[in-house]
């Protein structure tokens, strides 16, 4: 007699699914959300029209692409059980970190290859303070850092649970049988 397997819950299309709508929303949330609110303190003018074009236009493949090559395997992990909105929310978080520290660790080599070199220097900046010297950040680049991660991390948690909602909590007992 042939084995019977425990099916996913979640087909290839949720998957798909699940994938796209986290770029989307991570492009929402990560550029989307602060130039609208900008745009709004500031009042709507022909430039914050043509800024989202442009963040459209560049923005939302790399978010596809990120996700896509990122995000998938995650999400391919997570669906093979059925998914409530505490474990979407918990994988959020946990997907976030992951991209966090990739960030961080690329962030580390360069900066480790830049301050190596004593025939250049740089300081960065952004009006309010000095972010990095010599690639190496500051204490006012850490607190940057560590803001902009916490964004990210509710951003991520947030997309998760609507994806959540959308792609529903799967099928529930379904069972296959094995072919021979």
């Amino acid at each position: 007699m042939a084995e019977v397997k425990p099916a996913s819950p979640y087909s290839q299309r949720d998957l798909a699914c699940a994938v796209k709508l986290s770029a989307l929303l991570g492009w929402v949330g990560v550029i989307g959300v602060p130039l609208l609110s900008n745009s709004y303190n500031r009042g709507w003018n022909p430039d914050s029209v043509y800024l989202v074009f442009w963040y459209a236009l560049f923005g939302l493949p790399i978010s596809f692409l990120t996700c896509w090559l990122l995000v998938k395997p995650f999400l391919r992990i997570m669906m093979r059980r059925q998914i409530s909105y505490v474990r979407a929310a918990i994988w959020g978080a946990g997907i976030a970190a992951t991209l966090i520290a990739l960030r961080l660790a690329i962030r580390f080599f360069r900066s480790g290859r830049m301050s190596q070199d004593s025939k250049s220097s740089s300081s960065f900046g952004d009006g309010f303070g000095t972010i990095s010297v010599n690639g190496v950040l500051t204490d006012y680049g850490w607190w940057l850092f560590a803001k902009n991660s916490l964004n990210f991390v509710v951003i991520c948690i947030l997309a998760a649970l609507v994806v959540r909602l959308i792609i529903g909590p799967g099928n529930k007992g379904v069972r296959i049988e094995a072919s021979r």
